[in-house]
């Protein structure tokens, strides 16, 4: 569920190479690559072992075929196709190790009402399977999970959101009735729900219609929302018209990170301003406040650009980096735009509805801040590695998943061993995050001709192989729930392996606790009953930094 903070690359594996563009050309040439000059200079050495590895990572990729790494609910996982899933043939013409992924995408792809054969191979089972699946027009759902957490009759809803197409309003809204009926169901009609935990994390944004859609569930009727403003561009003012679906009696928080941008922060933005609801992180969101349009070009390109920025129901911007346009084609630099940061002392404070601090120029900072774990160098080089998916391979030949499926002992035992000798067989790198920059100081001293230095290097680089082999032991509970997440992606759909990560969710559970804690601390973060503003004011007020000297003007915004 987006819980831990990894760097980009660790989620994306393999991406290095899987942009190398054609591998057949690298796979099917001559091995000149691979020569090198008689010397034994160290350096030749280095490069002869990259290259190996990276041949080896390329043959790999050839043994392994096309694979399946995502089955869409509603479409082919309900047909039969699973992750790991290796094709083989579509329509009956079968898949060479010539076969781009270009050409099963064409060749899966057709009208509308069509059928298509695929025929694969997947780990346990013996021979090959055919399904024929109806081609229709896929629709992703941007609500990926709508659940009930904790006891269902306390009333916990849970909402993950991963962006705002089109029909993201009527989805959510959707997931929020059923919801509703759902905790009715559970307390026998006596209570609805009592709470809802709106899950932006990792969300990058999407339509800004869609955004106010979402909002507009949320929010007062005749709130204001979002509005627009820039040059040639007419401002416009996006309202609530309609009640909100969510009672004013269920308290909402909104989980967010460092990749909640664009229209996630326009919802996120709305509720904070608004006081409709506590935003929980561990510290601020991206910080795009841009709209932006998108104008076709020639030859299948485009051209997307800035025509306004937006602003929150407080009238800030949260438009974290400033641009500005270069010197033209002679400049110096090229022509580049300048980009920098708003920095601290630029940032302007503005006022929610309750008379809440809030400032601009950096994203939404989280009104209720709980760190998120973070992935520890081991995790992170066994996510980047591929070993997992490896592992689930190798499992799912020799075990049958029974409905009390968890990691034991003896199974995390047997993932170490298997990478150890993955390792050993130099399949995967564990000091991979460590080595280039060890490698790269060895080469720096070799030429200064510091020799003892050198010798110290190999020491560091034996500490590391055992500190990294320790935290097995110390990361044991992680890595266990990201080898049975990898073991059950092969077997189970989406939504539930999302659901199973939101029961281990730090921050998710911190955000039930503030639902359901005594002692009001809900509404303390949101200022009600804490110095009240005048219950007959509906304005939103805002100021700029000068006011705290006692410069400057207040100014009233209605809405």
């Amino acid at each position: 569920g987006g819980s831990k903070l990894l760097p980009k690359d660790a989620i994306d594996d393999q991406a290095r190479l899987e942009q190398k563009g054609d591998i057949s050309s690298s796979l099917n040439g001559d091995d000149d690559m691979l020569d090198v000059d008689d010397d034994d200079d160290e350096d030749d050495v280095i490069s002869l072992e990259e290259k190996m590895r990276e041949k080896k990572a390329i043959a790999k990729m050839r043994s392994q075929g096309i694979r399946v790494v995502s089955a869409f609910e509603g479409y082919a996982y309900d047909y039969g196709m699973r992750v790991g899933d290796k094709l083989v043939a579509i329509d009956g013409q079968q898949l060479t190790e010539r076969t781009s992924v270009e050409d099963v995408r064409n060749k899966l792809r057709g009208d509308p009402g069509t059928d298509v054969a695929v025929s694969f191979l997947r780990d346990g089972v013996e021979g090959t399977n055919t399904v024929t699946i109806p081609r229709t027009v896929v629709k992703i759902r941007d609500v990926k999970l709508a659940t009930l957490l904790g006891k269902p009759t306390d009333g916990i809803g849970y909402i993950q959101l991963s962006g705002f197409a089109s029909e993201t309003g009527r989805e959510t809204r959707n997931a929020i009735l059923a919801l509703q009926r759902a905790a009715e169901d559970a307390t026998g009609g006596e209570r609805s729900l009592q709470g809802l935990v709106l899950d932006l994390r990792g969300n990058p944004g999407g339509l800004l219609t869609s955004a106010v859609d979402v909002a507009s569930l949320l929010v007062p009727k005749d709130s204001d929302i979002v509005s627009a403003r820039g040059r040639g561009f007419p401002s416009v003012m996006y309202r609530s018209r309609v009640d909100p679906i969510l009672s004013p009696k269920t308290k909402l928080v909104v989980l967010v990170n460092g990749q909640t941008a664009s229209a996630a922060e326009i919802v996120s933005g709305a509720v904070q301003d608004l006081d409709v609801g506590v935003i929980v992180g561990s510290d601020r969101t991206f910080g795009k406040g841009l709209v932006q349009n998108v104008e076709d070009l020639p030859f299948g390109t485009a051209l997307k650009f800035t025509v306004a920025k937006y602003y929150t129901p407080s009238g800030r911007c949260i438009q974290s980096t400033n641009y500005k346009e270069g010197g033209g084609l002679n400049a110096e630099d090229g022509g580049r735009y300048k980009a920098r940061r708003v920095a601290d002392r630029d940032k302007q404070v503005y006022f929610t509805k309750n008379g809440r601090e809030v400032k601009d120029g950096g994203g939404v900072e989280a009104d209720y801040k709980v760190d998120a774990p973070k992935a520890s160098a081991l995790e992170v080089t066994l996510l980047r590695s591929g070993v997992l998916n490896d592992f689930a391979a190798e499992w799912s030949k020799k075990n049958v998943l029974t409905n009390n499926f968890e990691i034991d002992d003896a199974t995390y035992k047997s993932f170490q061993n298997f990478v150890l000798q993955k390792d050993r067989a130099g399949d995967i790198k564990l000091d991979a995050l460590y080595s280039p920059p060890i490698e790269q100081l060895r080469r720096t001293l070799k030429q200064s001709e510091f020799k003892g230095a050198s010798r110290e290097l190999d020491a560091l680089k034996a500490s590391i192989m055992r500190d990294i082999q320790s935290d097995f032991d110390k990361y044991k509970s992680d890595i266990k729930e990201d080898v049975g997440q990898s073991i059950l992606a092969r077997y189970l759909p989406e939504s539930m392996l999302i659901e199973r990560g939101v029961k281990s969710d730090r921050q998710g559970k911190e955000a039930v606790k503030l639902i359901t804690s005594g002692g009001n601390k809900f509404d303390t973060l949101l200022a009600r009953n804490v110095n009240p503003m005048d219950p007959g004011d509906s304005s939103i007020r805002t100021a700029s930094s000068a006011e705290e000297d006692g410069a400057g003007a207040s100014l009233k915004v209605k809405w």
